[in-house]
This record gives C-alpha cells, sequence and structure tokens, in this order.
C-alpha cells in the first residue's frame, strides 16, 4: 500500500527545506563579506597598495608607499592636532608634511 503525505507533511518539509536554504544563502553572504573585508586588510584605499605602518610623535599611522597617502585610524589625527595645538593649524600641516617626507620606521625588537 503507497504512503501518500498529508498535504499538512508537505507543507512542513517546503518549509524546512526553505529555511535550510534561507540559511545557507545568510552563511554564504558572511563568508564573502569577509573575504572582501580581509583582502583589503592594510591596503590603501587610494591606490591598493600595500600600507606600511610608521611611527610620528608617538602615533602610529600608516603610509601607502605608492602613492604617498597617510592614512589615520580614529583617534590618530586628533591626537596629532592635539600634540601640535600651539603651532596653530598650519604646523599641524606642516607636521603631517614632515611626516610624509622624513617617516621613522618602527624599531625592531632585539632578541
Amino acid at each position: 500500500m503507497p504512503i501518500n503525505p498529508s498535504r499538512n507533511e508537505e507543507e512542513y518539509f517546503v518549509r524546512q527545506e526553505a529555511e535550510r536554504i534561507k540559511a545557507l544563502k545568510q552563511e554564504a553572504q558572511e563568508a564573502s563579506q569577509r573575504a572582501e573585508r580581509q583582502s583589503h586588510f592594510m591596503k590603501c584605499p587610494r591606490c591598493g597598495g600595500d600600507l606600511r605602518v610608521e611611527h610620528y610623535q608617538g602615533i602610529e599611522v600608516e603610509r601607502c608607499p605608492d602613492c604617498h597617502g597617510l592614512w589615520f585610524d580614529e583617534g590618530e589625527a586628533q591626537r596629532l592636532v592635539e600634540l601640535n595645538a600651539s603651532k596653530g593649524v598650519g604646523g599641524v600641516f606642516r607636521s603631517i608634511v614632515e611626516a610624509v617626507r622624513h617617516p621613522t620606521r618602527p624599531k625592531k625588537p632585539t632578541a
């Protein structure tokens, strides 16, 4: 005797399959977003070159050796302004230009 599923059973399995597909799509989208973000890590937003970490007046900044862009993380630009407040706005910009022209490399730890 053949077993025929009821309409409720069919609806249940269709709903279960739709939920599984939705979860798989969400997981694939999140993995794609993570991979996209990782591909941009420490890359220059302007030209795509590899950023280098440099120190200037105790502030760690990222600099692109290709296009010479200078990138600040949150709070770093504000800290630079505070350090050079007595020099006025022109002093802040001079400090930034000086940082680009004569960067200091982080010291390598000695073993």
